[in-house]
């Protein structure tokens, strides 16, 4: 006994396949709906009108779907944009009123290193040799830090 697989041999299998498809599709459908005052109405349709509405039904339903989330990721990306635009002012606005601060600070510095000048000129110690300590003029200077350990 020979046995063939789909597919292989004369090629009659996928002939049977679309002749199969073909001889559902012929024909119609008819569909009767009675109405309330009793009337009867047929509408018949045929198959192939059938098989293309469903598809393009499942196609329309695919399309709105997809268009409904990408809406939906549109609405969202559109809010965060928004928050990320308060968000950057804000932190443009306190970024302004720092650098006023520091302009404000360097200003109250120089002002205080001139009233020290003063008051040494006045007293008549002259310049500091060392750097004061807590004053920050030591920055450069490397400390030993083992010492203290």
């Amino acid at each position: 006994m020979k046995t063939m697989r789909a597919g292989t041999g004369t090629g009659t299998s996928h002939r049977v396949s679309l002749e199969g498809v073909r001889r559902v599709l012929r024909g119609a459908v008819t569909i009767v709906a009675f109405t309330e005052a009793g009337r009867m109405r047929r509408v018949r349709l045929s198959k192939r009108f059938l098989l293309v509405s469903v598809l393009f039904l499942g196609l329309w339903l695919v399309g709105s779907t997809t268009s409904v989330l990408q809406l939906f990721r549109w609405q969202v990306d559109l809010a965060r944009m928004t928050y990320l635009e308060r968000e950057n002012q804000s932190l443009a606005s306190l970024l302004e009123k720092q650098a006023e601060q520091l302009s404000r600070l360097k200003v109250e510095l120089a002002r205080l290193k001139e009233f020290e000048q003063n008051l040494r000129v006045v007293s008549g110690m002259g310049a500091p040799a060392d750097p004061v300590v807590g004053t920050g003029q030591t920055r450069g200077a490397k400390r030993d830090l083992s010492k203290r350990r």
